[in-house]
């Protein structure tokens, strides 16, 4: 297993994070805080421009069709700069929905849109309770002559009063209750051109994302807006999200980078008795100890995207990687606060930036119970095929 960068992954990783210094520092970061669409539009249509909102989308729809590798050194220098975009939710999860369950002429339709980065696609699948398995997807659709009746509630959607287009997790009924999955275009949330009501709210959170809550009651829709004409798309939901797993660990493996950058030059300048606070080993020691976290974390994000690349079984990976680099961000974000000290609780120091947003990752897309889950039934089903 070779995880050393070639020369064409080095170019993508500068460009990536020249234009994320240029059009994205932290100032630009906190001036999208709480706002609408809650992201830099300009920023994304670079993007687009680049090609990089099709990275992961096969040649055939516009995309780059490139791999997970590329796909996690993207996510990395996006994390380094905290940078709020659809890029993981559109880009990747999405696309990557898509590509596994939608027909033809749906893959053909959306997925060019989404590789030009004139299209953004948001998924609501997370409900009160915020179970990640099958058994957590309660609302449910019903076919009725010709159309579908989506009724139920989601949670903590991204860009919803912004998207083009959500794709909705529910349950069809009177089909063993297999999950489907069910486009909900923006013309039809915006100028009610579907029977029945929809509600959507701002759902407060640690980072100030644009997040919310939608409730469908007896939302009508065209037959035809089903996903792969209404096939369970359970397994291909399985398989986006592994590879999401790996882009979220390296957003937080970027962001860790980052934060620990700062605490480090901070602990060079900043003097307490008259020396540089970095010389005392109550905060150097602690700096070391996040410096071989990180890479530790690294390490097991481009493990599992070399993986996924080569056609390995990942799964496991990837539930690993995002666990541990969630949990290393947290700690670092936590380390950074204290090296600060009292200015590092405040909102104008950079710190907090980080750390708010390092436990929203955590909890974003399977939190740590269910991922320890995965990661002991894969280990106990390896012993018991032993």
């Amino acid at each position: 297993m070779d995880l050393g960068f070639s020369e064409e992954q080095v170019m993508l990783r500068d460009m990536t994070r020249k234009i994320c210094e240029e059009m994205m520092p932290l100032t630009v970061l906190r001036e999208h805080e709480g706002a609408e669409p809650g992201y830099s539009t300009a920023f994304w249509r670079q993007l687009g421009e680049l090609g990089l909102t099709g990275i992961a989308i096969d040649e055939r729809y516009d995309g780059m069709g490139l791999g997970a590798v590329e796909s996690a050194i993207v996510a990395e220098e996006f994390g380094r700069a905290l940078a709020v975009s659809p890029y993981l939710g559109s880009s990747l999860l999405a696309a990557s929905l898509i590509e596994h369950a939608g027909s033809e002429p749906q893959k053909a339709a959306w997925l060019a849109a989404i590789a030009r980065g004139v299209r953004v696609f948001s998924i609501a699948v997370s409900e009160p309770g915020n179970r990640a398995d099958k058994e957590g997807i309660t609302a449910s659709i019903q076919r009725i002559e010709g159309s579908v009746v989506l009724t139920g509630a989601k949670q903590l959607v991204p860009f919803a009063a912004t998207a083009d287009t959500l794709l909705v997790l529910a349950r069809l009924e009177g089909a063993a209750g297999q999950v489907v999955a069910v486009v909900v275009e923006r013309a039809s949330l915006d100028n009610g051109m579907a029977d029945g009501t929809v509600e959507m709210a701002y759902q407060a959170n640690h980072a100030k994302d644009p997040l919310y809550g939608i409730t469908f009651h007896n939302f009508h829709l065209p037959g035809g807006q089903l996903l792969g004409e209404g096939r369970c798309v359970w397994s291909s939901w399985e398989a986006a999200m592994a590879q999401h797993m790996l882009a979220l660990g390296s957003y937080a493996i970027g962001a860790a980078e980052r934060v620990q950058g700062i605490s480090v030059e901070y602990a060079k300048y900043r003097h307490a008795f008259g020396r540089a606070i970095g010389g005392f080993q109550s905060i150097a020691h602690y700096l070391a100890d996040m410096e071989v976290a990180i890479e530790g974390a690294r390490t097991l994000v481009y493990q599992g995207a070399w993986y996924r690349d080569e056609n390995r079984p990942y799964r496991h990976l990837a539930a690993m990687a995002k666990l541990q680099a969630c949990d290393v961000l947290c700690r670092v974000a936590a380390v950074a606060i204290q090296v600060h000290g009292g200015l590092g609780y405040t909102t104008e120091a950079d710190p907090q930036l980080f750390y708010r947003r390092a436990k929203q990752l955590e909890l974003t897309h399977c939190g740590p119970d269910w991922l320890e889950k995965q990661i002991a039934d894969h280990l106990f089903a390896e012993r018991e095929c032993a």
